[in-house]
């Protein structure tokens, strides 16, 4: 049997939990540390617009004067992620 240590992406803590299944199957993760935001994460994502840090991909990359489209080719992810990304920001 391999055993494999799952850590938080926020936090860096070992300490987690399970926390159920997604549609698909995957297994979630919960992080069991007091000072750690307590969202559930997975250890692997099937689409890359789910992935922790992409926001802040697209917020760099739109700060170089790259264009929507541009930032969705290369980030392999929709428009609509883009765009709803931007939109929440506050300029």
């Amino acid at each position: 049997m391999v055993m494999v240590s799952v850590k938080c992406p926020r936090c860096g803590e070992t300490k987690v939990s399970k926390n159920g299944k997604t549609g698909a199957g995957k297994q979630k993760y919960l992080c069991t540390n007091r000072e750690c935001t307590g969202q559930s994460f997975l250890q692997e994502y099937t689409q890359n617009g789910s992935k922790p840090g992409i926001d802040e991909k697209i917020i760099k990359m739109t700060a170089n004067a790259s264009g929507i489209r541009d930032i969705a080719r290369v980030l392999k992810i929709s428009k609509q992620k883009v765009q709803d990304t931007l939109k929440k920001q506050k300029i």
